[in-house]
């Protein structure tokens, strides 16, 4: 008797094995290019101790800042498309480009620089490339950071959110009890020198036993300031909104604040796909929006106000 035969087959990826894959074909792709590129967080966190193993909905790369427009371009012309983005979240996102694909559960973030590391982005690179090992994944090689970068990523990483997410407080208090040799400790304070993050780590450094002390240069940067505040406001709701708006030019700020009080069709689904795409149901959610924003404000005016 005849057999249904199928034409073709779907092969459905779990969310580590698309993590696994798609960093091994990221990295192959940039090699591929000539582009240097690191993989940032990830396994290598849990390989070198620093955080228990987890696995990510999305694999980050860092880019050399010269070849991020490059490394991009190459992303899409094999077939993944740049996330879409609300208009906040073009405003204030300066540091990276997330990417999907069909099929894929798991995300692409390309970083041409880490937030947190007050250095030229490109000194930053080069002082990170050289803190690069070989990790194996899906049977190939790929490049990563080692421990002591390592330290400075994740708690960069972590403090960004800890005043709002229990999982970043929880991955920052497994760092700071981390163990760590006398020599582990030295590189990682000049390392911190090197790239900037002496002050934006003051916090996380000291608990750790590493003696660093930031220099003149790294206290009077602006970025500094604005770094704090991103953390004093727990990095997230109105507090962006703020951030957009001292960002843009006067003529632009009416339009940021309409976009903000009643967002498009489209920012409200990028932003909040559960909603429900009738008119009753977008309206619900541009209202829920105003209650949200409203008990976020007070941290984001008194984090802007703090480090003014």
């Amino acid at each position: 008797m005849p057999t249904d035969t199928p034409t073709d087959a779907t092969v459905l990826l779990r969310l580590d094995e698309a993590d696994e894959l798609a960093a091994a074909w990221v990295c192959a792709l940039a090699e591929r290019r000539g582009i240097r590129a690191l993989l940032i967080k990830g396994p290598a966190l849990h390989l070198h101790g620093l955080r228990t193993a987890r696995v990510s909905a999305d694999v980050d790369v860092l880019v050399d800042p010269a070849r991020f427009d490059e490394l991009c371009e190459a992303i899409v012309e094999t077939g993944w498309t740049k996330r879409p983005s609300s208009v906040v979240g073009e405003l204030t996102t300066l540091h990276s480009r997330t990417f999907l694909r069909d099929g894929w559960p798991c995300d692409l973030d390309v970083h041409s620089f880490f937030p947190g590391f007050l250095a030229d982005p490109a000194d930053v690179f080069e002082a990170l490339w050289r803190h690069r090992f070989p990790l194996a994944l899906a049977h190939r090689d790929c490049l990563a950071l080692d421990k002591t970068a390592g330290v400075l990523v994740l708690g960069l990483h972590s403090l960004r959110g800890a005043t709002i997410q229990p999982r970043h407080l929880d991955e920052l208090e497994q760092l700071v009890r981390a163990p760590l040799t006398d020599a582990e400790r030295l590189d990682i304070a000049t390392l911190a020198r090197e790239t900037g993050c002496v002050a934006t780590l003051e916090k996380v450094l000291p608990r750790m036993g590493i003696d660093a002390r930031p220099t003149p240069d790294e206290l009077a940067d602006p970025a500094l300031r604005a770094w704090r505040e991103r953390v004093s406001s727990g990095s997230h709701g109105a507090y962006f909104w703020m951030l957009a708006l001292r960002r843009s030019p006067w003529s632009q700020r009416p339009r940021i604040v309409w976009r903000a009080a009643w967002p498009t069709r489209r920012d409200l689904l990028v932003a909040r796909p559960e909603t429900v795409d009738t008119v009753t149901g977008r309206t619900r959610a541009r209202v829920a929006r105003w209650g949200r924003g409203i008990r976020s404000a007070p941290a984001g005016v008194r984090a802007i106000w703090t480090h003014r």
